[in-house]
């Protein structure tokens, strides 16, 4: 009986830890794009425009995306990083994405965790100061 009811309890206990998981996944949102983010809500803008500027070396495009919006972006993706609920979004030149594009994480308060850009120029530049397992998501293929 003891046995019975130690399997109820590590099965329940299971449960509940997928659950918890699964409301942290859906903390973050998708389905958005880059630039109406930035557009409505003055925390990606703020904290994007910010990291943006610390970076020394950033395609133009990519320098100015937040004053000048002249990229195409795909829709964003809920993740977990490092057991955190983020959203990654995915940019670049129209009809260039081969050439030059970005993949950008951020928080669900809107804070930009890390941005990952690939371009042919510059080769790939990394701003902020990504996991592992960030790298990972934005090192991931897509728009």
């Amino acid at each position: 009986m003891q046995i019975k009811s130690l399997i109820v309890t590590v099965v329940a206990l299971m449960l509940c830890l997928g659950l918890a998981s699964t409301v942290t996944a859906e903390e973050a949102k998708s389905g958005r794009f880059l630039h109406e983010v930035i557009a409505s809500s003055p925390a990606h803008q703020t904290s994007l425009r910010d990291m943006l500027r610390s970076a020394r070396s950033l395609p133009p495009w990519a320098r100015n995306m937040v004053t000048t919006p002249r990229y195409v972006s795909g829709a964003s993706r809920a993740v977990t990083v490092d057991g955190q609920p983020m959203e990654l979004f995915g940019a670049c030149v129209a009809k260039q994405c081969e050439e030059s594009r970005l993949r950008v994480l951020f928080t669900p308060q809107g804070k930009t965790v890390a941005l990952r850009i690939v371009d042919l120029k510059l080769g790939v530049v990394v701003v902020g100061q990504p996991s592992e397992a960030a790298l990972i998501e934005l090192a991931s293929p897509g728009l």
